[in-house]
């Protein structure tokens, strides 16, 4: 009797489990929907979080990017001291009264505070580019300091913004301490789009991209009369950039200049014929291409027409460049130019841009130079830069005392003392030619010790 009692009880309780488990299964599968639900709502917050800061930090958002595509230029991580110790000055920096705008737009300072301290060796008839002081000189100086100006502005349609930036040091005037004049290097006002930029400003050559890295030439740029094109000149760019996959891409830049004609060296009778600017036109192309996060390589081509006028005449300037950077692994950075033409004077050459025949007609010269350099960072800290540079004029014309021929060559080392506070050490060597046959040996070095703000 007592068995069947049991079995009775279990048979009228086994729907009541039932039933009980399938709301149970009910209530996990509703949790479950719910906790999708929650995930989507969460990503799509994520999202628009992302977009507002990219409205509100475009240019921020835009170098973030810029890193990701060239891991190269990533700086070396810090330790956590030295983290700990920018953070501190940082928060000390915020507690300090800031300057606004008029606009309202936000401003940033940065620059460089810079000391050399050098000695020149006399350099026997030919002069050297890049010194503080010039040839046979000794000392040290301030005036190679930067200062600087970026500018975030406002959003532009298409998803585009507004930015600038000036760049001064205090290289103008004369050299002894308390002349110097503030100059102004590098200016650009930019319309910028993510596959395209309109800007207007001063800066280097289109067809000279890169330049080598020191803290001993900065108020003239390393290896300028000896391969590198630098003069900073005003000018209008366009750039368009197009993706090719996921690992390469196109860019196509143009950009209509003002040359310095200035810089040509001219007969003392036609001084004061030559039109000290004309207009030029640039071009340039640029394929890029990442193995990984790390390795890479960018290769350019360029081109340079335009015209010097001189007595009532016109002398062609027509040059073709070829740049690079290759980054074969993580410690290495090759960059460099090539460049041949005739009349290159007016981008900061030697300064034989045209010669005076002796019928009262001119003659372009024809030149040929280029630089290069291997960067290596052999610890976190340490950086070796090798770099060198040549330039070789060649026209029946000119006179026999002009330097026509220029090879240098340097090597620096770099130790960062902290995130923000470099010393350096390098020696250069440069070799010139006349005309004439004369060869002279000009040796610099130079102790730098940089301050980064």
């Amino acid at each position: 009797m007592n068995r069947k009692c049991l079995v009775l009880v279990i048979a009228m309780a086994m729907p009541a489990f039932a039933q009980e488990n399938a709301r149970a299964d009910a209530a996990l599968t509703e949790i479950l929907r719910r906790l999708d639900s929650l995930e989507r709502e969460n990503r799509e917050l994520l999202q628009q979080v992302r977009e507002l800061r990219e409205q509100i930090h475009p240019t921020q958002a835009k170098q973030e990017q810029s890193l990701d595509e060239n891991p190269d230029q990533n700086p070396p991580q810090p330790t956590l001291d030295e983290r700990v110790a920018v953070n501190e000055a940082r928060i000390a920096d915020q507690a300090q009264t800031k300057v606004e705008a008029a606009q309202k737009f936000p401003i940033s300072l940065n620059g460089m505070l810079l000391l050399n301290a050098f000695a020149n060796s006399r350099a026997d008839g030919t002069s050297g580019f890049g010194l503080p002081t010039g040839p046979a000189r000794s000392g040290a100086t301030v005036r190679q300091t930067l200062l600087g100006l970026d500018f975030h502005g406002p959003s532009l349609p298409g998803g585009g913004h507004v930015r600038g930036s000036l760049m001064m040091d205090f290289w103008g005037g004369f050299s002894e301490p308390g002349t110097n004049w503030l100059r102004i290097r590098r200016a650009d006002l930019s319309l910028e789009w993510p596959n395209r930029t309109f800007s207007v400003g001063q800066d280097k050559p289109l067809i000279s991209p890169y330049q080598p890295d020191s803290l001993a030439e900065v108020g003239i740029p390393p290896l300028a009369g000896a391969g590198n094109l630098w003069l900073w000149l005003p000018q209008a760019r366009y750039e368009e950039r197009v993706r090719l996959g996921t690992s390469s891409g196109l860019t196509g830049q143009i950009a209509l200049l003002q040359t310095n004609e200035m810089y040509n060296t001219t007969p003392s009778e036609y001084t004061g014929t030559l039109a000290p600017a004309r207009p030029a036109l640039e071009g340039r192309v640029a394929f890029w291409h990442k193995f990984d996060d790390v390795r890479r390589f960018d290769l350019g081509s360029g081109f340079h027409t335009g015209q010097t006028h001189v007595a009532g005449k016109s002398v062609d300037s027509r040059i073709a460049s070829l740049d690079w950077r290759v980054v074969p692994f993580s410690r290495l950075n090759i960059t460099g130019t090539l460049y041949k033409g005739t009349n290159v004077a007016g981008l900061g050459a030697l300064g034989n841009g045209f010669a005076a025949t002796r019928y009262g007609n001119f003659e372009a010269v024809e030149s040929s130079g280029g630089w290069a350099q291997a960067s290596t960072t052999l610890t976190k800290r340490l950086t070796w830069n090798l770099f060198s540079g040549f330039e070789n004029d060649h026209a029946t014309y000119l006179p026999r005392n002009n330097l026509v021929r220029n090879f240098t060559y340097a090597s620096n080392l770099a130790y960062r003392l902290s995130p923000n506070v470099i010393v350096s050490f390098e020696g250069l060597q440069l070799r010139g030619h006349t005309q004439s046959g004369l060869k002279s040996i000009h040796n610099r070095y130079d102790l730098a010790l940089a301050y980064l703000f």
